[in-house]
């Protein structure tokens, strides 16, 4: 009779040699006479059974040893973790890790003054001090919020949903802070922190990049030294700031118009407020516009440089980016509040006008990282990033930050409007002018650069000497 194949492990195969051993005994017997009552028959019947009842014997060892081996196997599978399981471990461990890059930057050391103006604010240790340490903390915060909304672009590996967040969070800081100063009924402090925003982006960071770039040595060779950038994703982002360079003046030559005259000063106001209401919608329709033509219809004009470079994965997964733009847009959301309660106060005590902190302070604080960020791309000869972070940066709040605000006043019920006054929008539109000419011919050397950093000495000064009441604290200085 022949049994099924059974796999025999190393060990056993002794007693397979046993079991032929057996056999070949029991033929020799059987071919000798011999045997049990001398019976050759009866002597071949027992060989028979014996040998039956060995291979029975054996093969049922065989069965519980490989049963017991699979038994094992499938505890020591169990124990075994699972491809979802190491996944889990491995972005746990890639948040730890890419948490602390974020966190570890030497700026977040500005962090310890978080807690210093939440208990100026909350112990009434003066006005002066609780704008001092929430401006201060306020610059990592603008940072940490950024790198988390790059992040989250990164890690979702979809270039329109990454863009898009870009957009809508590049100015994460600069919102927050217009939401805070708008409930708290400040609207110039509104008006001059996004104008600020604009100038800052357009004159300083722009110009200290064209300057120190273009004293950055190649090669040890810095005379005759030109950087060159794409000239048709500057001048696009140009010609936007034109279309609300417009917007910004319209209403307020409106709202100044002798024929205005005819209306009362409430039913000019309220004239003024729904041209600005109507022009903000179609602001955002313009900047809905640009973005699908950014990042749909022409994606290769905006690539740049940057189009060449591999991009970097995420370092942490989206949903710790979530979390972590959730709460450092809370901290950033109590910080604004304290610092902006605190204006009034700095004003009386220390002299400082609105004007100036809201043009010039204020937008330091979202700027900063950017500032930097800006001139390191452009040390490293990489101007198109450099222009996309500071001409692109203008673009945003001019096309979406400002016409947000409007409609974020209507919604408050403060009678916000584009009206930025004269003086204002005559910065602002000869601050676009001198930008366009400097970045027009797509190449750019340091002394282009020296000529924006001196425009904008030029307002900063102007709006140090604006006068914010009736005696005005600087207008003896010199």
């Amino acid at each position: 009779q022949q049994c099924a194949p059974a796999r025999i492990l190393p060990r056993d195969r002794s007693r397979a040699r046993g079991v032929r051993a057996v056999a070949a005994a029991g033929g020799n017997m059987v071919l000798s006479g011999s045997g049990p009552g001398g019976n050759n028959t009866d002597g071949l019947q027992t060989m028979q059974k014996l040998l039956l009842v060995q291979q029975q014997k054996e093969l049922l060892r065989l069965k519980r040893r490989n049963s017991g081996s699979k038994t094992s196997l499938d505890h020591l599978h169990s124990r075994i973790p699972s491809k979802e399981t190491e996944v889990e471990v491995v972005a746990k461990a890639g948040n730890c890790v890419g948490l602390t890059h974020i966190l570890m930057d030497p700026i977040n050391l500005l962090l310890l003054f978080w807690p210093v103006g939440c208990a100026s604010y909350y112990l009434e240790w003066g006005d002066g001090s609780t704008f001092g340490f929430n401006f201060v903390a306020m610059i990592p915060l603008a940072k940490i919020l950024g790198d988390a909304t790059e992040e989250l672009a990164a890690g979702l590996k979809n270039d329109v949903v990454g863009g898009l967040l870009n957009a809508t969070f590049g100015n994460a800081v600069e919102m927050i802070l217009m939401v805070q100063t708008l409930r708290a009924g400040q609207l110039d402090v509104v008006k001059g922190t996004l104008m600020g925003s604009v100038l800052s982006n357009l004159l300083l960071v722009l110009g200290m990049s064209f300057f120190i770039g273009g004293l950055t040595p190649v090669k040890g060779v810095v005379r005759g030294k030109e950087q060159y950038f794409s000239k048709e994703a500057a001048l696009t982002n140009m010609t936007m700031l034109f279309l609300a360079a417009l917007t910004f003046a319209l209403p307020t030559v409106v709202f100044s118009a002798d024929v205005m005259n005819e209306y009362t000063p409430a039913e000019k106001q309220e004239v003024t407020i729904k041209v600005s209401r109507w022009c903000s919608l179609y602001i955002l329709c313009a900047y809905i516009a640009f973005l699908l033509f950014q990042l749909f219809t022409h994606v290769d004009v905006f690539k740049g440089e940057a189009g060449d470079e591999e991009e970097e994965g995420a370092s942490i997964t989206p949903c710790c980016a979530m979390g972590m733009l959730f709460c450092t847009t809370c901290l950033v959301a109590c910080s604004s509040e304290w610092l902006v309660g605190s204006i009034d106060g700095l004003v009386e005590d220390w002299g400082i006008c609105k004007a100036f902190i809201g043009i010039i302070l204020l937008p330091i604080v979202g700027n900063a990282c950017e500032h930097v960020g800006a001139i390191r791309m452009a040390m490293n000869e990489k101007v198109d990033i450099t222009i996309g972070i500071a001409v692109g940066s203008s673009t945003q709040v001019a096309l979406f930050v400002v016409p947000f605000s409007v409609i974020m006043g209507w919604y408050l019920g403060q009678p916000m409007d584009l009206a930025f006054g004269a003086m204002n929008t005559t910065v602002m539109v000869f601050a676009v002018l001198i930008a366009f000419s400097i970045i027009s011919d797509g190449s750019s050397n340091w002394l282009e650069g020296f000529m924006l950093m001196v425009a904008y000495a030029v307002v900063a000064t102007l709006f140090w000497f604006v006068p914010s009441g009736p005696h005005h604290p600087h207008l003896h200085e010199l």
